[in-house]
């Protein structure tokens, strides 16, 4: 994401893995206010960058994902939300 300073990278697996000055939160992908505790199942991807000093450090991505041991995982676009990036879905 190029709002982004910093970049989380699969090493493995498909499992990304961030610096310690970025975070990675899930909320409901029904509620893009919401705050409940999604970790432990899927939700869209929140994204706190503290390495962006003079600007956003927060944005709301309309990807899916999963929190796992040491990281996370990608698992698609919301439904009905813009085609971005270098997603496989378009080939």
């Amino acid at each position: 994401m190029t709002e982004l300073l910093s970049q989380a990278y699969a090493v493995k697996d498909g499992i990304f893995h961030t610096p310690p000055w970025m975070k990675v939160v899930l909320r409901p992908e029904d509620d893009p206010l919401g705050t409940e505790n999604v970790s432990e199942k899927s939700g869209a991807i929140n994204i706190i960058d503290l390495a962006n000093i003079w600007s956003c450090s927060f944005i709301a991505t309309e990807d899916v994902g999963k929190k796992v041991e040491g990281g996370f995982e990608i698992l698609g676009r919301l439904d009905n939300s813009e085609i971005r990036g270098c997603s496989l879905l378009v080939l």
